[in-house]
């Protein structure tokens, strides 16, 4: 082996065994929250995650789970922690081609050190990236995506390369393959076809025009099958109508199959379903032409092999019907029937949408607020949120985009395409609405990776320039060596500066969440849960864990849909559901209109149906329900509640007390676990990162301890309220919903020192809140610091002109101390903008009457006044 491919080979190595370190070493050891929850249950148990099923990752994750070290949960997550280090590996050897090609025939010696220099730096920024580093660490679909992506796209530069020797289908045929195995993985796989058919066309148009129809289809795999199926009928007629031009097929047999094909498209793009007949002519328009150009040409018989392994790939599908059919615990959609598996390839379950009828503000949320935000994040080298952190490998990548253009057409076309398809295409595609729920990075991980192409293309770029402006050998050596040493110390940089953010290896937070919702639930029960993060970590340790299987979780987004409520109703454990299969398939659309025409949601009529059909003989429940305290929506149940901890428990009637506080101390003292959330002295865990997901669901805590606080406040016991509060305050600092009533405490037990040490700590951390500096100015006018008690009075009333409290306040202190005049002056300023407001002018008139003076209509607006 020559020296330039062993060196070559220990880049490669050397960024996978790097990459994969990092991973493994990253990885979350448990459940994270959002989607990984359900893909690591079903993964183990071979059930249906939501649609559109993912078939192929299921199976892969089922062989992780056979593994035998580790947990199931480590092992699932080790699945992509692998396939983005492998990921990472084929992207440095693919960065290292286009580098090749970008410098030419008539290459100097020290180039294949520039090219390997230049793939490596791109490679493992990629690597270290944030949302790739991210995925890389739970079970997601992602990495694996971007690994048969890549793969792709390598195979693709093989057969260009190869193609100048000897032209070969072989890799393009595996390019089909993979790309219709792999949109099991994920539909983005298919985003491949545009690039491939480019460089196709580029470097040979026969080779386009062959595998044009197995290549564009993959696009079509996210409408469906029958949608799917009519374009490549279409796509198949086009292909024949060109062959029979070329005099390779009879005009007269291409003739009839296009009319088949038509009957066929009519079918599949229309609203009626396919018949036996229908179904024999789609098939027929396109299986007679193909055999018979297959028995005259070797193009048919490539096309005949193409379609094939267009089939073998897509048919991991078939998992989906088959599985369905045995129920198992996970079963979303339950796609058992033609019916329900179109609607499950089809997506329907997320409603409809249209790229045309923009959703969100265009340029304020879809291109800033959901993509450029997150691209410019992905490469921070130091701490900080502005754009210079992220300036050089930003500015890496243009150069490398130049660069490719002037250097290697064909390489930036294909690369050009693939980037622009998976950023702007995706904005136009995705068509984000102005409030998700979630950050969407992640859809934009392909964009993020091919620019990672560039930025190691402009490395070696930017290498190149920096040897030939010195003329001396010496020099040139010194300035490549520097210039290697700053680009390969990026990675270092960034690895170190998202390694707090990105190190999931302690991270038990969404499985002790879920641990703690169901370990306090009674036998046999039910529990209302709200989204995804209510729900899959508590789907993963019942089904992977077998922690309380007896509790059935009912999801109220899933609620909506008739498959769900047929399985509360006949699966263990099961719901009280008393309603016939009609009634419920007239629910199955989510909401029905009542006879004055108003529209009704189907979660809310089932949790009412519920209710009645759970009641027991003797006037109790027949199994015990609870709604998680994430679920906004009752459906008129609340009155009926009772909290115990992160869950509220449904009475039979209304006598029940607001909240347990014997359950709810058991449960946040004994039972409940907060491991990486919380020190063993019930301070917050600062080692382990928490994003704001977390951060924002575990304030559920809080509000329990808040409930225990008020219970004590209640019966008389103020210092076991402090002490709550305190606790509360311990565990999630500078909090102001927390802040406020422990201040209040304090002042209520004749602390005032405590206080307003607190309010002053408060007004420091939220200084454009005027919460804050309200009740420092309440803490100082106890205190007797009259004068920066109105200061902060002041302050909150410039921040916020309607913040009627710290009028309120400073009239007091004012009045209290004597200083009429001023004090009638905030009186004066509020009845300004609010002359409304008949008990202030009621107040406002009978001090002017005890003053002798007339009452004004109207009360102009006055500055501040200053004491003396």
């Amino acid at each position: 082996m020559q020296w330039s491919k062993r060196v070559a080979w220990a880049g490669g190595i050397l960024v996978g065994l790097l990459s994969a370190v990092v991973y493994l070493l990253s990885m979350q050891r448990s459940v994270p929250f959002w989607d990984s929850g359900e893909f690591i249950a079903v993964a183990t148990i071979l059930g249906i995650p939501h649609p559109p099923g993912t078939p192929f990752y299921v199976m892969l994750g089922r062989i992780a789970t056979l593994l035998p070290f580790g947990s199931i949960a480590e092992r699932v997550n080790g699945l992509s922690a692998i396939a983005s280090a492998l990921a990472v590996v084929m992207t440095y050897f693919t960065t290292l081609r286009l580098i090749r090609l970008a410098q030419g025939t008539e290459r100097k010696a020290s180039d294949e050190w520039l090219a390997v220099i230049g793939a490596t730096v791109g490679a493992l920024l990629l690597a270290f990236s944030d949302s790739f580093w991210e995925n890389a660490t739970e079970a997601e679909v992602y990495s694996l995506m971007s690994l048969a992506q890549i793969l792709v796209f390598w195979l693709g530069l093989k057969w260009w390369e190869a193609h100048e020797k000897r032209p070969l289908a072989g890799p393009l045929l595996m390019c089909v393959y993979l790309m219709w195995l792999c949109v099991g993985l994920h539909l983005g796989v298919g985003m491949l076809a545009l690039p491939l058919l480019v460089m196709m066309w580029l470097v040979d148009r026969r080779a386009a025009l062959m595998f044009g129809t197995p290549v564009l289809s993959a696009l079509l795999a996210p409408y469906g099958l029958e949608r799917m199926a009519g374009g490549i009928i279409g796509l198949f007629t086009i292909q024949f109508i060109i062959f029979a031009y070329q005099r390779k097929l009879n005009g007269w047999l291409v003739g009839a199959a296009a009319l088949a094909a038509g009957i066929a498209m009519t079918v599949a793009l229309g609203d009626s379903e396919f018949t036996p007949g229908t179904a024999f002519l789609a098939l027929a328009s396109v299986v007679v032409p193909l055999v018979l150009l297959a028995r005259r040409h070797h193009e048919g018989r490539i096309l005949a092999l193409a379609l094939f392994l267009m089939v073998a790939g897509y048919s991991t599908h078939l998992y989906l019907p088959i599985r369905a059919a045995q129920h198992p615990a996970i079963n979303e959609g339950d796609p058992s029937n033609w019916s329900r598996l179109k609607d499950q390839l089809e997506r329907k379950q997320y409603g409809q949408t249209s790229m045309f009828v923009r959703r969100g503000k265009v340029v304020e949320t879809q291109l800033n607020k959901e993509f450029w935000r997150y691209f410019s994040r992905q490469w921070p080298l130091f701490p900080g949120d502005r754009l210079w952190t992220v300036i050089l490998p930003l500015g890496l990548g243009i150069m490398g985009l130049v660069w490719q253009s002037r250097r290697d057409r064909t390489g930036f076309a294909s690369t050009g395409t693939m980037f622009l398809f998976s950023t702007a295409g995706m904005i136009l595609f995705l068509n984000f609405s102005d409030s998700e729920v979630r950050d969407r990075d992640y859809f934009f991980t392909t964009g993020y990776h091919w620019y990672a192409l560039w930025i190691g293309m402009g490395s070696a770029w930017l290498m190149a320039w920096v040897r030939d402006s010195f003329e001396a050998e010496g020099a040139q050596r010194v300035g490549l060596a520097a210039c290697g040493a700053i680009l390969l110390a990026q990675p270092v940089l960034l690895a170190r500066n998202l390694w707090f953010t990105h190190d999931r290896s302690h991270n038990f937070v969404a499985h002790d969440y879920a641990y703690n919702m169901l370990a306090t639930l009674a036998p046999n029960s039910f529990i209302y849960t709200n989204g995804d993060n209510d729900t899959f970590p508590l789907w993963y340790i019942q089904q992977v864990e077998g922690f309380r299987k007896d509790v059935r979780i009912v999801n109220m987004s899933l609620l909506n849909t008739d498959w769900y409520i047929f399985q509360l109703r006949d699966e263990e454990p099961k719901v009280p559901i008393t309603l016939d299969d009609a009634t419920v398939r007239l629910l199955g659309p989510g909401a029905v209109q009542d006879e004055n025409g108003n529209i009704l949601m189907t979660n809310k009529i089932m949790i009412g149906h519920i209710h009645e059909a759970n009641r027991a003989a003797d006037g109790g429940w027949k199994k015990q329900p609870y709604f998680a305290v994430t679920v906004p929506e009752h459906g008129g149940l609340d009155k009926y509640f009772t909290l115990e901890g992160l869950v509220y428990r449904v009475n039979p009637d209304t006598l029940g007390p607001r909240a347990d506080e014997a359950k709810m101390r058991q449960a946040l003292y004994e039972t409940f676990k907060y491991r990486g959330l919380f020190t063993a002295d019930g301070r917050w865990d600062s080692t382990v990162y928490k994003d704001e997901n977390a951060s924002t669901l575990t304030r559920n805590y809080a509000a329990a301890h808040l409930e225990l606080a008020q219970l004590a406040q209640q019966r008389g016991d103020h210092a076991e309220s402090v002490a709550e509060l305190e606790r509360v305050e311990r565990m999630f600092p500078d909090i102001v919903e927390v802040m406020i009533p422990l201040g209040r405490f304090y002042l209520d037990g004749g602390d005032t020192l405590r206080a307003t040490r607190l309010f002053e700590r408060m007004a420091v951390r939220h200084p454009m809140l005027p919460d804050a500096h309200y009740y420092l100015g309440v803490g100082r006018m106890l205190q007797g610091d009259l004068r920066g008690a109105l200061a902060e009075f002041n302050r909150a009333i410039d921040l916020d002109r309607g913040y009627f409290y710290a009028y309120l306040g400073a009239y007091s202190m004012l009045w209290e101390s004597g200083q009429t005049e001023p004090a009638l002056q905030y009186l004066q300023r509020w009845l300004a903008i609010r002359p409304d407001d008949e008990q202030v002018r009621a107040l406002y008139d009978g001090h002017m009457r005890q003053l002798g003076r007339a009452p004004s209509a109207n009360a102009p607006p006055l500055p501040p006044p200053q004491l003396p």
